[in-house]
């Protein structure tokens, strides 16, 4: 008998192949919105910069020219000091507006770029036309840096400079007319002024060119005059405060200048005029002896003339010389002068105040 032949094992089946994955889903972004967000509060920010940029008056300031007396001027230098100040506040916040608008309308401009490339490569839900928005006004925020360098070099370059020429210019003018009135003072005819400055001059620093004039006056008369006692090249010495019951007329002078040489003769006449229990006149300089010594001979003074080695206030305040100060019997600052005084005008001063 014949062995049957087995049937063939049936084919092995193939796994069908595993299914493709499915693609990831976009998602959602918020870049875009960001990205508008920034912008608009960037250009806000930018905006700021660019109006103090319109607002601030980007010519020099004028300078002040030194021609009124000491209240004018002070109206002057405050207004100035006012409009430099605005000129610093608007500089100076809009160097960090400007900084800060360009900050967030860098990162605006990033964010919008960002949505759009993703959204490109389909990784996020696309938001194009607010991206696109957004990047707009990001990127115009951006331009604000310029802007903010501009508000930046003014604020520490720029402006500092301006004030500092402005600083040395009213300096220079001050020096040219103390230089200008101390000739005057000194007898050296006009100092080299034409009428129209040297009546500048004489607005700036009193109706003779001392701004003692205007500042000691206010503080020293209807008070107990300072006590200042001179030595004379004769040896003896005089004090205020030892001239009783007598009124004193103190002349503080200046050894070299002409005027004081000038103001020896009105004087001489005048002692000549009044009682020496009447009015005692004194001429004291804070100079060396010798000089004084020298002033007294060459002048022909009559009356006591000699140096102090300690000059108070506002004795020692007399910029422009001669000076001239008058003590009542009691003591009391009655009035200060200064500038060559006619006999006329000694006449007046050496009265007693009614």
């Amino acid at each position: 008998m014949s062995e049957s032949i087995p049937p063939p094992p049936p084919p092995e089946e193939t796994p069908p192949p595993p299914p493709a994955e499915e693609a990831a889903a976009p998602k959602r972004c918020g870049k875009a919105f960001s990205s508008l967000v920034l912008g608009l509060f960037g250009c806000l920010l930018g905006g700021a910069a660019l109006a103090g940029f319109l607002l601030m008056d980007k010519a020099p300031a004028d300078s002040v020219t030194i021609n009124g007396n000491l209240d004018q001027m002070q109206n002057v230098v405050v207004e100035d000091a006012k409009q430099r100040g605005l000129k610093m506040f608007f500089a100076s916040f809009g160097q960090w507006f400007g900084f800060a608008g360009a900050a967030l309308g860098l990162t605006g401009l990033i964010a919008g770029i960002t949505h759009l490339y993703h959204a490109h490569i389909k990784l996020v839900i696309p938001k194009r036309g607010l991206a696109a928005v957004g990047s707009f006004f990001s990127l115009i925020a951006t331009l604000s840096i310029g802007l903010a360098l501009w508000h930046g070099y003014q604020t520490h370059v720029g402006l500092p400079t301006e004030n500092a020429n402005e600083a040395f210019n009213r300096v220079d003018q001050l020096a040219g007319i103390m230089k200008k009135g101390e000739d005057i003072a000194n007898g050296d005819g006009s100092g080299g002024l034409d009428e129209k400055t040297r009546g500048l001059a004489e607005n700036l620093l009193g109706s003779t060119l001392d701004p003692i004039t205007q500042l000691m006056t206010e503080d020293y008369l209807n008070r107990r005059a300072p006590n200042v006692e001179l030595y004379t090249a004769l040896g003896g010495s005089y004090s205020i405060e030892n001239a009783r019951n007598t009124r004193v007329l103190v002349m503080v002078f200046s050894s070299a200048s002409p005027a004081c040489k000038r103001a020896v003769a009105p004087l001489n006449a005048l002692r000549a005029e009044v009682a020496r229990g009447e009015l005692l006149i004194l001429a004291v300089s804070n100079e060396k002896p010798a000089p004084v010594e020298a002033f007294m001979k060459s002048t022909g003074a009559k009356f006591p003339v000699g140096n102090a080695s300690f000059m108070p206030e506002p004795y020692s305040a007399a910029l422009s010389k001669p000076a001239y100060f008058v003590i009542d019997r009691q003591g009391f600052m009655e009035s200060i002068k200064t500038g060559v005084q006619s006999l006329d005008q000694l006449r007046r001063l050496a009265r007693k105040k009614p």
